[in-house]
């Protein structure tokens, strides 16, 4: 008798191989060919901002890793407001359970190593907003008295223009951007035998505290708003997006010294990537980071010109980003600090 075997069941189908790519049965492939696009140019992108991470930390002053114009055109058309404007709502919504910001809060200290120990509230907070834009204590942060300008806040120093002797200013090596683009304003000439200009970046990083102080006591005449993007400010972002500074949102303030030289001082509040808003305390009216802002900028001069006392609070970004600070110096002026270095609000930056 024959062994009992089971008959295979019959398949009926009919070959792939010879159906088009534009048959709707390969479908499939065309959802995977895509979405392996993207993810190959994310890495791309990812692998491209670690490129200039590196070489901030290694050469501050070098510009190799700089993007094509394409580039920023690109980075421009995606979504860094609107992702900025959503997570800064987030941080401060009171219908997230404290805890659940609590969380979060205990994360960063953790990520990054904070010292809560200069921290004027160290727990309990009601909303991750309060937490990132907490005070620092009174003995934190001194203001050193015999610097002649001092850090306007916590943060990385980018870059350095002892003498600025154009209407540009040196981002990296082999790359400027226009002072007036940045400041929507030329300064006025300088009398170069006995002064001159200097500017100076500084990125506030995570681990800062994100309070912005008067590097010198200044009579403010005007604030300038000026729409933009909020793409990615860091050391990584400086190096790899040209003119990155002046693409950007930002609040200008533009003013005076009050000694007797009366020279003309500028700082730029450059917003980045989830910044929430910038809090003028002077003048409160001033708004930032509009879902939807306004075509131009916005400019408020001020008729009473208030004088602002050297480490009095300026401002306060909610979340991190940078300042810029452009300013005219008798020439003996001597920077204290270089690209690279990690300053504290408060610290000797120039002396004269």
């Amino acid at each position: 008798m024959a062994p009992f075997c089971i008959t295979p069941p019959l398949r009926f189908y009919k070959s792939n191989r010879g159906i088009r790519l534009s048959n709707p049965s390969r479908r499939w492939l065309y959802n995977r060919l895509f979405l392996g696009g993207i993810g190959a140019f994310g890495c791309y992108l990812t692998l491209r901002y670690r490129l200039a991470a590196r070489e901030a930390s290694r050469n501050p002053e070098d510009g190799n890793c700089l993007c094509s114009s394409d580039m920023v055109d690109f980075l421009r058309y995606m979504p860094f407001n609107l992702f900025s404007n959503l997570a800064g709502r987030l941080a401060e919504n009171e219908s997230v359970p404290a805890w659940v910001h609590n969380w979060f809060a205990r994360a960063v200290v953790y990520w990054y190593a904070l010292d809560m120990s200069e921290s004027g509230q160290k727990t309990n907070f009601e909303t991750f907003q309060q937490f990132y834009v907490r005070d620092w204590t009174p003995k934190a942060r001194p203001v050193d008295a015999a610097a002649s300008v001092v850090a306007p806040c916590d943060g990385q120093v980018l870059a350095v223009n002892a003498n600025v002797e154009s209407t540009s200013l040196v981002q990296v090596k082999g790359l400027t951007y226009g002072m007036r683009s940045l400041l929507q304003d030329t300064p006025p000439p300088l009398n170069t035998d006995t002064h001159r200009r200097v500017a100076v970046v500084l990125h506030m990083r995570n681990k800062d505290f994100h309070h912005v102080i008067a590097p010198l006591s200044f009579a403010c005449e005007k604030s300038i708003y000026v729409p933009g993007s909020l793409l990615p400010t860091t050391s990584a972002g400086y190096h790899w997006i040209p003119a990155v500074l002046a693409l950007n949102e930002r609040l200008i303030l533009q003013g005076r010294s009050s000694d007797k030289a009366r020279l003309p001082v500028y700082m730029a509040l450059v917003g980045s990537t989830l910044t929430g808003r910038i809090t003028l305390y002077m003048d409160k009216r001033v708004r930032t980071n509009y879902l939807d802002p306004p075509a131009y900028a916005v400019h408020s001069p001020y008729a009473s010109k208030p004088v602002v006392a050297r480490g009095e609070r300026l401002a306060t970004f909610n979340w991190g980003s940078s300042v810029v600070l452009v300013m005219d110096v008798p020439k003996s002026c001597k920077p204290l600090k270089r690209p690279g270095d990690v300053v504290k609000a408060g610290e000797a930056l120039f002396q004269f």
